[in-house]
């Protein structure tokens, strides 16, 4: 679906290299977990991901296209995408219903009056997330873990081939985490999308994902199975400061030796 080869980005005017030869293959029904420290390049990679940058160096394939003569806008429309940048884009005052539909349009808002199925669709997915009944207030009235909801859907509504989720649990309280998370488990098995999870934070990372790619630095830390990572202690190599990451249950756990 999404193939990364020999990717480099420098700033334009500079020397300075912020990815170094990223090599990076998202097959169908993947579902990977992209993690870094702050500031290790995980942005970057997700704007040439979708075409919102350009590589200095290397080639990007999107669904077996590449990125010169194709209509990247119509390559877009089969990525979901999430992120803090779309959340701050909706006004206080979108109804709920307005903003999951609006996804079928890749729009910010409504141009047009959606169909009585596309409603329907969209109060479907409502639903199913717990908020059903709630169709009608506007997005301003939810608190953060309903507004990620409420994007996520919107970014389903489309049915897209592959679903970007860039750090989603920002700034959610633990409760409404663990919901948004139980959320994104249910849905994604029930449509068997392909998605790339962005985070810094280990105990995100539930049993719906089986795949990582670490990148640090603009560079690729490691790839591979996230029980590989474990049994070669590769979040410990990564921090380098004695983290410890163990599995409790079904889940992982950090903890500073």
């Amino acid at each position: 679906m999404i193939k990364l080869e020999n990717i480099s980005l420098d700033i334009y005017g500079s020397r300075r290299r912020i990815l170094n030869k990223i090599d990076w293959h998202v097959e169908d029904g993947d579902i990977w977990v992209l993690f870094g420290r702050n500031g290790s390049g995980k942005t970057k990679l997700l704007e040439i991901i979708t075409g919102y940058n350009f590589p200095s160096e290397g080639t990007v394939t999107r669904f077996g296209k590449g990125h010169f003569g194709s209509d990247i806008r119509e390559l877009r429309k089969r990525i979901g995408y999430i992120s803090s940048v779309v959340r701050e884009m909706f006004s206080s005052n979108e109804r709920v219903i307005d903003a999951v539909v609006s996804g079928l349009y890749a729009s910010i808002g409504l141009y047009r009056k959606p169909s009585s199925t596309e409603y329907g669709k969209a109060a479907d997915l409502i639903q199913r997330v717990g908020l059903g009944g709630r169709e009608h207030d506007v997005i301003g009235h939810l608190s953060d873990g309903e507004k990620q909801k409420i994007l996520m859907l919107r970014a389903l509504i489309n049915d897209p081939d592959l679903l970007i989720l860039d750090e989603p649990a920002t700034g959610l309280d633990i409760i409404a985490r663990e919901e948004f998370l139980e959320s994104l488990s249910s849905l994604t098995k029930e449509r068997e999308h392909s998605v790339i999870y962005v985070t810094h934070h280990v105990e995100e990372i539930t049993p719906l994902f089986k795949k990582i790619f670490i990148i640090d630095n603009g560079e690729c830390f490691f790839k591979g199975d996230i029980e590989e990572a474990l049994e070669k202690n590769i979040f410990t190599s990564l921090f380098g400061r004695g983290v410890e990451v163990f599995r409790r249950g079904e889940r992982l756990y950090s903890s500073i030796k």
